[in-house]
């Protein structure tokens, strides 16, 4: 993420907090304000999913950045749900509606496309080494340090 200091130099996150902010103002509006429990699961749902992304780069592991990349995109499924749900309850108009869907859509897209630059080839997540046990490294060490076969002890203890 060359150029990347803190999570609001993401486009992907700007993208979301204009889509979160698109969403609320229109559940200020009537008949959509009245649907007071709609209104609060839309919009919080629409606020995870910048929170996620936020909240994964200052993890700090490319693993744990990838997982909450994976809880952004989740939040934002339920977002498009309900706004769904708002659509048939006359809440939105048809295009309403499908500008809204069509901003998640996009969110999603430069989410996944991140992601997918994140986990490719010799990127680093796919290819996390794995950890080796400290006794296995220690006997490791030993035969290159001195050259020698590990001891007879401990040459049985691996083979177990």
């Amino acid at each position: 993420m060359p150029g990347v200091r803190n999570f609001a130099d993401l486009h992907f996150w700007q993208k979301s907090r204009q889509w979160s902010k698109a969403i609320f103002q229109y559940t200020q509006r009537e008949p959509f304000c009245s649907d007071r429990r709609l209104v609060s699961q839309v919009n919080d749902s629409s606020a995870s999913v910048m929170a996620n992304i936020a909240e994964g780069f200052g993890r700090g592991t490319q693993g744990e950045f990838v997982a909450f990349l994976g809880y952004a995109i989740g939040s934002l499924n339920e977002t498009q749900s309900h706004l769904c749900a708002a659509y048939d309850r006359a809440y939105l108009s048809k295009e309403q509606f499908a500008e809204l869907y069509q901003q998640g859509t996009e969110v999603r897209k430069m989410t996944v496309s991140f992601l997918s630059s994140m986990v490719k080839t010799g990127s680093g997540v796919k290819h996390i080494r794995k950890r080796i046990d400290f006794s296995d490294e220690v006997r490791t060490r030993y035969e290159q340090i001195t050259g020698e076969q590990r001891p007879e002890m401990f040459r049985k203890r691996i083979e177990e």
